[in-house]
């Protein structure tokens, strides 16, 4: 049976290389012989650490590992059982991502957010929030405006869906295509904090006599966190 590396340094499979250190760190100082006593179930422990550590912590052994760790998952149990561990990742993954988002860090809610969508890529959701935290990177708005299109594919009557994708071409410039679906989002829910924010600022002109998108990066990023 393979060791489970992240039950071992009480990690998620979801979880950063950042995550793994800290937690790495915090457990070592807590089992290290010297400290937890030199006795061979301390030392077991201290030695597995290391070991979960430094397969977790090298992403090309990481991969491996998650590869082998799946294979020999669906050896022993079941594909229901498996299909609800990935969906628990998914959900961990989507939460740290809401408040990665929520603290201005888009870059690091977009990594969590593919992690999501590659344990559970049926949630809409997830697709959703991942074209949103793009088009806040300034970056592929193309893949931002495909992830926001399948959410919506999957759930049309959501109004965040539609101010999401209204963002993602307000964001790349279609004035008319982000009017469109800030529109649809205020139909489903007229209190919507994006559709109803840029709305108004496209219908007062203020876009235009501010300047650049770019430097709106500061407003985008309040409103955001007030709607995730």
């Amino acid at each position: 049976m393979i060791a489970d590396y992240y039950e071992i340094l009480e990690v998620w499979p979801s979880s950063s290389t950042e995550d793994i250190k800290k937690s790495y760190f915090r457990l070592a100082k807590i089992y290290h012989p010297d400290i937890a006593g030199n006795t061979p179930e301390n030392r077991d422990r201290f030695k597995s650490i290391n070991e979960a550590f430094n397969v977790l912590s090298n992403s090309s052994k990481r991969q491996e590992y998650d590869e082998s760790l799946k294979k020999g998952k669906h050896k022993n149990r079941s594909a229901n059982v498996l299909k609800e561990e990935d969906k628990r990742s998914a959900s961990l993954a989507y939460i740290q991502a809401k408040k990665a988002a929520k603290d201005g860090r888009f870059e690091k809610a977009v990594l969590l957010l593919k992690s999501a969508i590659k344990y559970d890529p049926s949630n809409p959701a997830y697709h959703s929030l991942y074209g949103l935290s793009l088009a806040m990177t300034n970056a592929q708005l193309h893949e931002a405006r495909d992830a926001c299109k399948k959410a919506l594919q999957m759930e049309f009557y959501n109004a965040d869906y539609h101010a999401n994708l209204g963002f993602v071409y307000f964001k790349a410039g279609l004035k008319n295509l982000a009017i469109k679906h800030f529109t649809d989002a205020l139909k489903w829910d007229s209190e919507n904090h994006i559709a109803k924010k840029y709305m108004a600022l496209m219908e007062s002109k203020v876009i235009k006599e501010v300047g650049p998108i770019d430097k709106m990066i500061s407003s985008i990023k309040s409103i955001f966190a007030k709607a995730v």
